[in-house]
């Protein structure tokens, strides 16, 4: 009965798409990635929340095989009116949400199909005034890492309108997060996440910058979910309703050619009382050289930590599950591959330097990147020491919230090769090594090796 439902669902997509034809001009793009890793010293209890402890027996090897199908339908009338959907195929194992992985060896066990984005184009008539509604990607502005406040593919309206060929502004309104007409589950009040957002856009002659303003209207049950969704604005859950905050800037410099200088910052804050309130700030830079041979670069960031005794949080805000802080490919969010890292998508109570080259090739269509990274807490140790502070913090162990006693190096080579004009593989080799002070925790920790390959076939 299924196969015979899903036939019939087909043809009848197939139907309606040849009586449209005529006016409906329908684009078929995607991509098909493929991978295996193999990682030793990070996953801890499998989830990466756990430390890089010694003589844990899951952490003395773990291996890995995964594939994900992204197939976007794109639906045009014209330049002016269009829709487009976005499919996803995966295995929700350990995150049943928009961004599933596949595992390879479950039988098509768990698999599921997902809308990642679906959304309508369409421009205000008469105007150059472009709106956009749906299930969208999204990321607030950021030049120098990926964006550790809002990166992700959330529901909402966004607006985006031209003021000259120089300067744009965009207002959104996007829903983060909910609990309304969940089949199964009942409905809670002040269950959502808002966010408002607006930005502007300045671009002249070698010189881009974007400032930004964001609201998010946090539910007093907004947290909800398994343990790793109750801190989704990143503090402690509040019995009312709060309102969070970010004001922030970024830009890049290119008017000194073959240099280029990039630049970010921002405060985050809310208006919670007690162990619920939280404000912090965050910073980077960043510059390269573009030469013949590659392109050497330097990054640097600074993200305010917690003091000794406050009972609130010093460290930034970000929307849950929605930065991709990227500097490194096993402690932060880079280079995902498909493959499980300790998945730290915000530097709140962190700073580091990262030295590196990229674009070198020896051989026709394979380059290679190579980064260094050190990187150091930010957070006052006294909130290890102090039992009281201790029970506040929701992440406890040094590969989630590092003090300033606590620190690591970082190296990363990806590979990348190109076999034909649609079809890549990828190779990442990452080591981390770990600096964390044993003497105010009661778990020893080891350093991490993550190492992967990808296929993926872009259509």
């Amino acid at each position: 009965m299924k196969k015979l439902m899903t036939l019939l669902l087909a043809a009848g997509m197939v139907f309606s798409a040849a009586n449209g034809a005529s006016a409906v001009d329908i684009k078929v793009s995607g991509e098909w990635l493929f991978g295996g890793n193999f990682t030793n010293n990070i996953l801890g209890g499998g989830n990466g929340i756990e430390p890089l402890q010694k003589d844990v027996d899951v952490a003395r090897g773990n291996f890995t095989a995964r594939q994900r199908i992204r197939l976007t339908l794109e639906m045009s009338v014209s330049e002016a009116l269009s829709g487009l959907m976005q499919f996803q195929v995966g295995n929700g194992t350990d995150m049943p949400h928009a961004l599933t992985l596949g595992s390879i060896g479950t039988g098509g066990t768990g698999k599921a199909v997902t809308a990642r984005w679906a959304y309508l184009d369409w421009l205000v008539p008469n105007t150059d005034v472009r709106v956009r509604m749906g299930r969208q990607p999204f990321a607030a502005p950021s030049y120098v890492f990926n964006s550790p406040v809002l990166d992700a593919s959330p529901d909402g309206v966004v607006v985006n309108m031209p003021l000259n060929e120089a300067i744009d502004v965009t207002a959104a309104w996007i829903r983060a997060r909910a609990l309304v007409n969940v089949w199964g589950q009942e409905y809670k009040p002040h269950s959502t996440i808002d966010l408002a957002y607006l930005s502007g856009n300045f671009a002249g002659d070698g010189i881009k910058v974007s400032p930004y303003g964001m609201l998010a209207f946090v539910g007093s049950e907004a947290n909800f979910g398994t343990v790793n969704d109750t801190d989704m604005l990143g503090f402690t859950p509040s019995d009312e309703n709060t309102v969070a905050y970010w004001v922030g800037v970024g830009g890049e410099l290119t008017m000194f050619d073959p240099f280029k200088f990039t630049f970010d910052a921002l405060y985050s804050g809310n208006d919670a009382d007690g162990t619920a309130e939280r404000s912090g700030w965050y910073a980077a830079l960043g510059a390269e050289m573009k030469t013949a041979w590659a392109t050497p670069f330097l990054k640097g960031w600074y993200a305010s930590g917690d003091d000794a005794d406050s009972k609130g949080s010093g460290r930034m805000l970000s929307v849950k599950r929605s930065g991709t802080f990227n500097a490194t490919a096993i402690y932060y969010d880079g280079l995902g591959m498909l493959c499980p890292t300790i998945d730290n998508t915000t530097p709140a109570g962190t700073w580091g330097l990262q030295l590196g080259v990229k674009g070198v090739s020896f051989i026709e269509k394979l380059n290679h990147t190579l980064t260094v990274t050190y990187f150091q807490g930010t957070n006052n140790t006294n909130r290890i020491t102090n039992a009281a502070l201790y029970n506040q913090l929701t992440y406890k162990t040094p590969t989630k919230y590092m003090t300033t006693a606590d620190s690591a190096w970082e190296i990363n080579l990806l590979n990348n090769y190109k076999i034909y004009d649609n079809l890549s593989v990828s190779t990442v080799l990452a080591y981390l090594i770990t600096d964390f002070d044993e003497s105010i925790r009661t778990t020893k920790y080891d350093n991490g090796f993550r190492g992967a390959v990808q296929f993926a076939y872009m259509f």
